[in-house]
């Protein structure tokens, strides 16, 4: 079973996702689309993963191949065939649909608790995760949802952290592929940019690590096995 992978940053890597789907049978054909490798039409795969990367969704200069990606995300989503949106991906799966992405109020960095909205109870991929879970998370925007979207997820900080389109397409705000290195990386390129007011959010970082990374890791496990049977 083939997934496609559009990469939009080398520094956001499919991590944990990857790992999930390829421990379950995937293989991964991944495109750097930022780096002008064409996105392929849909045929030969069973599923889309669209990651994440430090443009902005709503900022077409900085992202030239933002249409083909949406474009993209459409075919999929039309053809019933399962997409899954991170972060970036997330925000141009609404904007593919037709929703708003802007900048938001604050920033959203480290690991937060997210909590799941009634909506996730039943869900094929968040049903039995229980109320709340902690998440990585690492974005400035955010986004509204499109018409007939399903909310799936909530944080204090942002109240737009998932959503489902018909039967398997996917939006997640936060990171369920970040590892400790990855999340590890990010937060080296705010103090080496000397972002200092978004370093601040940064304190205790590892702890949060340690504390929250390995329950998270299981939730990215299953729930992807979820998506991938989604594509069955």
């Amino acid at each position: 079973m083939r997934i496609l992978v559009v990469q939009n940053s080398r520094t956001a890597p499919i991590g944990l996702v990857g790992d999930a789907l390829t421990d379950n049978g995937a293989t991964l054909h991944t495109i750097a689309a930022n780096e002008g490798e064409a996105i392929p039409n849909k045929d030969g795969y069973a599923g889309l993963v669209v990651l994440g990367g430090p443009q902005d969704a709503w900022n077409d200069e900085k992202g030239p191949h933002f249409g083909r990606v949406m474009e993209t995300i459409r075919d999929f989503t039309d053809a019933d065939r399962p997409v899954m949106g991170i972060c970036l991906g997330a925000q141009l799966a609404a904007r593919a649909y037709g929703a708003k992405v802007y900048r938001h109020t604050t920033p959203e960095l480290g690991i937060h608790r997210v909590s799941l909205t009634d909506g996730a109870q039943g869900d094929p991929l968040l049903e039995g995760f229980g109320p709340e879970l902690n998440l990585a998370q690492w974005h400035y925007d955010t986004f509204e949802f499109p018409d007939g979207a399903v909310p799936l997820a909530t944080s204090e900080a942002c109240d737009r952290q998932a959503f489902r389109l018909g039967r398997a397409t996917y939006a997640f705000q936060f990171h369920p592929e970040a590892t400790g290195d990855i999340l590890r990386g990010w937060a080296s390129r705010i103090r080496e940019e000397a972002r200092e007011s978004n370093a601040e959010m940064l304190h205790g970082l590892e702890d949060s690590i340690a504390t929250h990374l390995p329950v998270a890791e299981r939730f990215t496990r299953a729930m992807t096995r979820r998506w991938l049977d989604l594509a069955r």
